[in-house]
């Protein structure tokens, strides 16, 4: 089946073999892993990808920048959001978490079986920790768009309230940039701890279907707090620098560290996948019942399309 097929790829079977058929299949899966198009190494192409992500981050905060239209089709920015939600869910427990399971189960000695599961489970709460406990970066957003429409009255203490709004603005709106830069680079993560092109192109789609969302938030986040333009570039060019630092992190733990730490980063990437698809995407967009139905049947999609463009990966790799 698909996990099992995908697991392979990172060490073989989930049956045991004898020492000589082990080596064999690790081989084979090697080779698999190593096939890429054109012959470009798989960490050449992931940097490729993250050259793309970056771009497309920055052009989504660029262009509405320069443009003064953020939000013109709020529908489309919608239904793409609630279709990443589904990616991301499917990626989590149809890829995520049945690999970094099998990567602790051949990683040797006796492991707990909960453990994959509660390290899943902290990925999770560290992104929920950082998202809605230490900087609660959805009431940020909220009350910034309550300030925004906010008119001070009087004519007296009128500057200094204004004053003292853009000043709360600019905090809240930094505050946000460093939820969704720890958010970022969790997510980049994964592209760089992927071992096949298959995965990493997967990896790649999932995440720019949900960065639009992101960056034109943080922008309008900005806007609201009334900083110069000039630091609004400065501070949104530092978000889009977190997608490489991600990737980055990501390529040295495949390459240099044991099993057991590319298993244990996966959990952690799977359990922040969930949180992202679950209790970020879905709530959000259902806050708003508007074209509810819409929205769920693209969340719905981008399941089902994930689970159907990995079966077709899948068949190619083994080809």
């Amino acid at each position: 089946n698909c996990p099992r097929t995908l697991l392979s790829v990172r060490g073989g079977h989930s049956h045991h073999h004898s020492p000589a058929t082990q080596g064999v299949a690790e081989t084979a899966a090697a080779a698999v892993a190593a096939v890429t198009p054109y012959g470009i190494p798989l960490n050449a192409w992931k940097v490729i990808f993250q050259a793309m992500l970056t771009t497309i981050n920055v052009v989504c905060w660029l262009v509405p920048l320069r443009s003064k239209k953020i939000t013109d089709n709020k529908l489309a920015l919608s239904l793409a959001n609630a279709f990443s939600g589904g990616v991301f869910l499917s990626l989590a427990f149809g890829h995520l978490i049945p690999e970094c399971i099998h990567g602790f189960n051949h990683a040797g000695g006796e492991i707990n079986e909960a453990l994959p599961y509660m390290i899943v489970l902290g990925g999770y709460l560290l992104i929920f920790f950082v998202e809605k406990v230490a900087f609660d970066a959805h009431e940020i957003m909220h009350n910034m768009e309550a300030g925004g429409h906010a008119h001070s009255h009087g004519k007296e203490n009128g500057n200094d309230a204004l004053e003292k709004q853009e000043a709360s603005g600019g905090r809240g709106a930094v505050i946000l940039l460093g939820a969704l830069a720890v958010h970022s680079i969790l997510e980049m993560t994964a592209l760089g701890l992927a071992n096949t092109f298959g995965d990493s192109a997967l990896l790649s789609l999932s995440i720019a279907l949900h960065q639009p969302a992101e960056s034109i938030a943080l922008l309008v986040a900005f806007l609201k707090s009334g900083m110069p333009k000039p630091d609004i570039v400065k501070y949104l060019s530092i978000f889009s620098c977190m997608g490489p630092v991600g990737v980055a992190i990501g390529m040295a733990v495949n390459s240099f560290a044991t099993p057991i730490v590319d298993a244990t980063m996966l959990a952690v990437v799977a359990g922040t996948f969930v949180y992202v698809g679950a209790t970020e995407v879905i709530p959000e967009e259902w806050e708003d019942p508007e074209h509810k139905w819409k929205k769920f049947f693209s969340l719905i999609g981008g399941i089902v399309s994930i689970f159907a463009i990995t079966q077709y990966t899948m068949t190619l790799e083994s080809s």
